[in-house]
């Protein structure tokens, strides 16, 4: 009975381990899927804010109208939400890839960080062994995340594609 009992605790510690995958699985999707919804939001708030822009440029023009003060409220709105909307993109990023951090551990960590410099450069190696058995060190190649667009970029992508 002793293998018996060890293959069902080993069956229930296999159902806890896909059980909390799964957990973490839907967490993740979770929090995409928010953002992803914000970002469905500022998109038509975008799209509201360019028609108003243009009704406002446009009665202006027709009207001879001092139209600045309302020009430039708008334009500060659109500035946000695409900023917005880049901050989105990198949260997502950082959600997929494992790096995100809530705010409220965010502050921990930059105090954290205080303590220790940062700018501090590490060089990194990678030892391999040879087919003569001879052990060499080649360095370790990095590779960057993609950058989020600009700001500029995203309004001039918008009319193609925004997501």
């Amino acid at each position: 009975m002793s293998d018996f009992d060890d293959f069902i605790r080993g069956i229930g510690s296999d159902i806890k381990v896909a059980a909390e995958n799964v957990g973490k699985k839907a967490e993740k999707t979770f929090e995409i899927s928010k953002r992803r919804a914000e970002r469905i939001s500022l998109k038509g708030n975008i799209q509201k804010n360019y028609q108003k822009l243009g009704e406002l440029v446009y009665g202006g023009l027709k009207n001879n109208e001092d139209i600045e003060e309302e020009m430039k409220a708008i334009t500060e709105q659109l500035d946000n939400d695409f900023f917005r909307i880049s901050e989105l993109y990198e949260e997502i990023n950082a959600i997929k890839n494992g790096t995100y951090v809530p705010e409220e551990e965010e502050d921990w960590e930059e105090e954290y960080a205080e303590e220790y410099d940062e700018d501090e450069e590490v060089e990194v190696s990678i030892v391999v062994m040879e087919n003569d058995g001879e052990v060499v060190e080649e360095p370790a190649v990095i590779e960057e995340e993609e950058e989020v667009p600009a700001i500029a970029e995203k309004a001039q992508e918008f009319d193609i594609n925004i997501d």
